[in-house]
């Protein structure tokens, strides 16, 4: 059996998402640049289409970047310093705990209901 922190890895999509989040946040991407697609991020950087949207989503979600149908991915300003939710990411996670409270069935699984109240403490 092997022993040590499984949690202690990175996947390569943590680490892209990390790298493309450093470079907006320190600007070498700029609000308005052009993000790459995650078809050119597949090819760059050799990872699997299923990864580069991974990272895609996580950078929408985040805020940090914007898909325009049509047109393309492009760079967000970054949050001002200390801030770390966008308004999007807040009142999605504030609709997801509206629709968690609102669920009727008769039992909800202990992990889920853990998670919503770190989610609804989180959000003050």
């Amino acid at each position: 059996m092997v022993e040590g922190d499984v949690g202690s890895f990175d996947t390569r999509y943590e680490r892209l998402t990390e790298h493309y989040r450093d470079l907006i946040v320190r600007g070498q991407l700029r609000p308005g640049d052009r993000f790459p697609s995650a078809r050119e991020l597949s090819e760059k950087h050799g990872v699997g289409r299923t990864t580069s949207g991974r990272v895609h989503g996580t950078l929408i979600s985040v805020g940090l970047i914007e898909h325009r149908p049509g047109v393309g991915t492009f760079v967000l300003a970054p949050p001002p310093d200390g801030e770390q939710e966008t308004p999007v990411l807040a009142a999605a996670a504030r609709k997801a705990l509206d629709t968690f409270d609102a669920w009727r069935g008769r039992t909800k699984p202990q992990a889920l209901v853990d998670a919503m109240n770190e989610l609804r403490d989180a959000l003050g």
